[in-house]
């Protein structure tokens, strides 16, 4: 049997916060990503939030039947056996990482589409399209109300709507985001925000345009106007789809690497 600390370790104590940061820290995506959250709810268990410090430089975190993992792993029998059992308890079946999982995982862990990392770096700026703002009757907010845009960006599921009315309330209500929209007679008819951060990258997320508005160029300009704001002091970068792709290229972003994504079912293995 093997001897000494566990491998994998919940992050409780201020020193294990510490190392978790320094283990994202240079880390795009994860290092705003992972590190707001660690911020935000590391010190509450009940929020369903959970971070864990791995072998080699990984760090996970965990959230319902979610994961992302960062960093490297060894790739050894006792690692794989640990991890996979960890997960197995938990039922976590979709992780998303920073590298491809080592070979040996593929039997249980299919591999999906990738996610394209895209970058604006600290002091540049997109080529900002032509405003809409002001056609069509559109009024741009700059605090919108977060209810009606959670409703907007997950208007197919109450469920995921709430999770993200509760966490993007949170994450500003502390300082860490904002979000733009643009409204139609009072209702957000397009929006993108930021609600992840940390002192070196602004995290975009949540772009998202009513399908009858779409095809007239407000997320194009909502997106870049944003991007452009938060690039003064900081590097942003985002997540996208691959039928994506020729959107945001055109729009002026910079491919900065891929996200890999995993899914599995446990029920069958």
């Amino acid at each position: 049997n093997r001897k000494g600390p566990p491998m994998i370790q919940a992050v409780t104590t201020p020193q294990q916060q510490a190392e978790y940061r320094r283990r994202i820290a240079g880390k795009p995506y994860f290092e705003s990503v992972l590190g707001t959250h660690l911020a935000l709810f590391g010190a509450h268990p009940a929020s369903g939030w959970m971070f864990y410090l791995l072998p080699g430089t990984a760090v996970l975190e965990l959230r319902g039947g979610s994961g992302a993992l960062c960093g490297g792993l060894p790739d050894d029998e006792d690692t794989r056996e640990e991890l996979q059992g960890f997960l197995r308890f938990l039922h976590v079946d979709c992780l998303r990482c920073e590298h491809p999982l080592p070979a040996a995982y593929a039997n249980t862990w299919q591999s999906g589409k990738p996610l394209t990392l895209w970058t604006l770096p600290q002091g540049h700026a997109l080529p900002p399209p032509k405003p809409p703002a002001g056609k069509w009757g559109l009024t741009l907010d700059t605090a919108p109300s977060m209810l009606p845009i959670s409703r907007l960006v997950f208007a197919e599921s109450d469920a995921e709507a709430d999770e993200f009315y509760s966490t993007a309330c949170t994450a500003l209500a502390h300082g860490y985001g904002t979000c733009r929209a643009l409204l139609y007679n009072g209702k957000p008819v397009c929006t993108v925000g930021c609600y992840e951060q940390s002192t070196r990258e602004a995290y975009m997320a949540a772009g998202v345009t009513a399908p009858e508005w779409r095809g007239r160029g407000l997320a194009g300009w909502l997106i870049a106007s944003l991007a452009n704001e938060l690039a003064a002091e900081k590097d942003v970068c985002f997540l996208c789809l691959p039928h994506l792709r020729e959107f945001y290229q055109r729009l002026g972003f910079v491919q900065n690497g891929m996200i890999q994504q995993y899914t599995t079912d446990w029920n069958i293995k």
